[in-house]
């Protein structure tokens, strides 16, 4: 399953709407400014409602803190969407992704993750109408390859 930044198909709306936080000092993570950044599924036969969230800083590059998987639904949804699945554990809710970057620190951006921005309403329903506005994207057509005569 390969996964796009929601920047790279709405760039300005994207960098408006990334959740931020400020990390003050004496916390279980470093000091700083935190960006949440997006990532959906480009498989237009996919419908898992899940988007990965992977944590940058500012200050530190390329250096991910945290990747996290959240998945909106309910148990029941992702058992039928992925038959097979006993628990649907790894599909929903919010669980650090085993298959991407962790740093020391990716338990307690999971923590913030859960108990400060999936508090915020207007933050999830966000992450929904991305996931929509991304799935919904349309490609421009291909170019016909002109014809020798």
């Amino acid at each position: 399953m390969e996964m796009l930044a929601f920047f790279e198909r709405f760039g300005d709306l994207a960098f408006a709407e990334t959740w931020v936080v400020t990390v003050p000092p004496g916390k279980a993570v470093p000091a700083g400014v935190y960006g949440l950044l997006e990532f959906y599924c480009t498989d237009d036969d996919c419908d898992c409602r899940r988007v990965i969230i992977k944590v940058v800083s500012e200050n530190s590059a390329d250096k991910v803190w945290a990747t996290i998987s959240y998945g909106w639904e309910d148990a029941a949804f992702y058992r039928q969407w992925s038959p097979g699945t006993q628990s649907a554990a790894e599909w929903l809710g919010p669980t650090l992704d085993p298959l991407n970057p962790q740093s020391a620190h990716a338990g307690a951006f999971l923590g913030l993750f859960k108990h400060v921005a999936l508090q915020d309403k207007s933050y999830v329903d966000r992450l929904k109408r991305h996931y929509t506005m991304f799935k919904n994207f349309s490609k421009p057509p291909k170019r016909a390859l002109a014809q020798k005569s």
